[in-house]
């Protein structure tokens, strides 16, 4: 009887020092494995690696610390590495989907398409994932670079429609848009993001874009006016919205001209009316003076015009004048015995990245 009760008691201290093991283990692993994502995050990536493969030695049957090993493995593109990380942890629990995804994002990044779109199509079949928005967005990457537009904007629509809130998705949805000229979709997208309180610069200056290449200038100022009055905006997205203003008055500018010019011509018909104008492609004779500049710019201030003056002569530009007319600084280049000289120069800046309108001058 006494021999019992001391195996009893003996028994017991196996399974509270085996318990006690058990909980020590599962607290070190779980610290290593928050101070490898504190580094991951940090992008200390030498640490964060050290930390979370010490966490694999303790828990390798742990699927999140093997899929944070495989994160961390991919951003300093030791793909291999990162490959077994991710197999690892399916191995460990073969639903977790989140894992599947990220290897084939992985694929993706080592371009290896065809895997990387089977592997993020098995993660999507999955109804218990809760970040298929983030694997269609990247399987829509993968059809990008495999050239298939269709498919590009297919994916990229599923993205934003199971997560509207995916303003990376939104983003690149919007500017695919643009690209294909589809500005009343472009336009769509980035309006829907104001209105759900996505305020920030580039989103701004992505729907003066829109807005500038469909015509609409005042539209366009009002929103590069918020671009410039918001002090999130770092200053690549001021000198963009800068460039993108100074076209605007440019434009607007060309637009004068073109009004002036249509009612001196309407001046001229009443002035001539009921002559006949038998050969209509004759080039009317002009004043000996009358001579062709290239108007390159607008602005509202002369800070800005004399800015820009100095960079074109900095490209190998000369005769570059500052014209003020209405509170407006034109920046005018060169001047040309006749349009046809004008327009050949004109072509020769758009080479340079350089562009403008023809007037005419006295």
């Amino acid at each position: 009887m006494k021999r019992l009760f001391l195996l009893s008691v003996f028994a017991s201290f196996l399974m509270v020092s085996c318990a006690g093991k058990e909980e020590k283990s599962d607290k070190e692993w779980r610290y290593l494995y928050d101070l490898g994502l504190s580094a991951f995050y940090a992008k200390n990536y030498s640490e964060a690696i050290a930390h979370l493969y010490r966490a694999t030695k303790i828990a390798p049957n742990e699927p999140k610390v093997w899929n944070a090993l495989g994160l961390t493995y991919m951003e300093v593109e030791e793909f291999k590495k990162a490959e077994e990380a991710f197999r690892m942890a399916l191995v460990a629990d073969p639903t977790f989907s989140e894992a599947k995804m990220n290897l084939g994002i992985l694929f993706y990044r080592a371009k290896d398409y065809r895997r990387a779109v089977k592997v993020l199509k098995e993660a999507i079949a999955d109804e218990l994932f809760d970040k298929k928005h983030v694997a269609f967005y990247h399987l829509a990457k993968v059809y990008k670079e495999l050239g298939d537009k269709k498919k590009y904007i297919e994916f990229l629509r599923k993205a934003t429609a199971y997560n509207p809130r995916f303003i990376e998705a939104q983003l690149e949805l919007g500017s695919a848009y643009m690209d294909m000229k589809r500005y009343s979709m472009a336009e769509r997208v980035y309006t829907s993001l104001i209105s759900n309180n996505f305020t920030m610069p580039n989103i701004y200056l992505s729907l003066a874009k829109v807005y500038y290449d469909t015509g609409r200038l005042e539209k366009a100022k009002e929103a590069i006016k918020i671009v410039l009055q918001d002090k999130q905006t770092n200053n690549l997205q001021r000198a963009q919205a800068y460039e993108l203003l100074s076209r605007i008055l440019v434009e607007e500018q060309r637009r004068s001209f073109v009004v002036e010019k249509e009612k001196q011509e309407e001046t001229k018909r009443e002035e001539h009316k009921g002559e006949a104008h038998e050969d209509k492609n004759r080039t009317e004779e002009q004043p000996d003076n009358l001579r062709y500049s290239i108007q390159i710019a607008a602005f509202s201030t002369l800070k800005r015009a004399e800015s820009l003056k100095e960079k074109l002569m900095g490209k190998g530009l000369r005769d570059i004048q500052i014209v003020e007319s209405s509170g407006i600084f034109k920046v005018i280049y060169g001047g040309f015995p006749t349009r046809e000289e004008a327009k050949k120069e004109l072509e020769r800046l758009k080479q340079m990245e350089i562009y403008g309108f023809i007037v005419e001058v006295e």
